[in-house]
């Protein structure tokens, strides 16, 4: 049996779906908090509580009830941080209460009941209420990024191709033989020409050089943040201070082998702290070192932690991501090689909480 619709225009359909799916159970659980506001407020009136007394309550349940199901089973906010979602999504609501009840002053002047000038008024603010929600309760998604060798291995033309502006930031990877054994020196020209082709997302660039120094003044004018090791053979609260210097911002990267120390010494410097979670740094396609899990366990319980954002780089893919209680990730093949880079890349982004398209 053919297809009713042309499989380019159902891949389409099929992709806005996927795309738009938190605005999806986000309105069918809106709906459903209305309802359970309703009878909360019912059950109260019976009672014989006071008509606002019972309204604040039934709001209060409302509020309640949406926040789980988002937080449980829509957005997956991890339990480290659901008492701050909480926090926003209650402060939004409240907010949004208060313009809601503005607007039912008129609408039950117009003959509406309290249920159907509420429902009337929340149907008017839904779209902002999701906006800030998402902007500020919801915002543990994770933020991917595609990782693009500096030393000629990919066509930079086609990993544009491939993941257009779908990614949330470029992640460039300068390696030279100080650092490992590679067939192809870096080119710094590439960095520019990789800011050429995504002028409007943050480009993080990750030098793997014993001698960082040498690469600063090619990759500063480029970048957005630049991540250096804490093993160099530099001293590295001068590098840190130059590239703040710069306007720019900074990171450490910590490979598996590496201590902590250095980093927790230096945590109030970072913008961004990451894991190299391969075995061999410099080479794309490798699995993802499980021990990882427990550093990053380790690491979110830094009282410093607060300072920085956490990324995981190597061997990222749609059946670990969901493990990483962390805001950013970075990854190369599981993108790039993927059927449908985009749809790949929005996978990460959710943790994989939806079905493969």
């Amino acid at each position: 049996m053919s297809p009713i619709l042309h499989p380019q225009v159902q891949a389409r359909v099929g992709f806005l779906m996927y795309r738009y799916r938190f605005l999806a159970v986000y309105t069918l659980i809106g709906v459903f908090s209305l309802l359970l506001e309703f009878l909360i407020k019912r059950g109260f009136d019976a009672s014989g509580l006071p008509p606002v007394a019972a309204q604040l309550l039934g709001v209060l349940g409302s509020v309640v009830f949406a926040w789980w199901m988002n937080v449980r089973f829509n957005f997956k906010v991890p339990p480290s941080k659901r008492n701050r979602a909480f926090f926003y999504f209650f402060a939004i609501s409240a907010g949004s209460w208060v313009l809601n009840k503005t607007l039912q002053g008129p609408l039950t002047s117009w003959g509406l009941g309290y249920e159907e000038a509420r429902a009337a008024a929340s149907g008017v603010l839904f779209l902002a209420a999701y906006f800030f929600h998402r902007r500020y309760s919801f915002r543990d998604y994770k933020q991917v990024g595609v990782a693009v060798y500096a030393n000629g291995v990919e066509r930079i033309d086609e990993v544009r191709q491939k993941v257009g502006d779908y990614p949330n930031f470029i992640h460039v990877d300068v390696v030279d033989d100080s650092f490992c054994d590679l067939d192809i020196d870096p080119r710094a020209y590439r960095i520019e020409a990789i800011r050429a082709w995504w002028p409007h997302k943050e480009l993080h660039v990750h030098v793997m050089s014993r001698h960082p120094s040498t690469w600063l003044d090619n990759v500063l004018p480029y970048a957005d943040l630049v991540i250096l090791h804490p093993d160099v053979e530099e001293d590295l609260v001068p590098l840190l201070a130059r590239i703040r210097a710069a306007g720019k911002q900074a990171g450490l990267c910590i490979m598996m082998k590496d201590g902590l120390e250095r980093v927790r010494e230096l945590a109030e410097q970072l913008d961004l702290v990451m894991l190299l979670t391969i075995p061999r740094p410099g080479y794309s396609g490798q699995s993802f070192q499980m021990e990882a899990l427990e550093r990053i366990r380790e690491i979110n319980q830094w009282p410093e932690r607060k300072h920085f954002h956490l990324c995981v780089d190597g061997g990222v893919n749609e059946n670990n991501v969901g493990l990483l209680n962390v805001e950013y990730v970075v990854s190369g093949s599981s993108v790039l090689k993927a059927e449908r880079p985009e749809a790949q890349i929005m996978r990460l982004q959710t943790s994989s909480s939806y079905e493969t398209l």
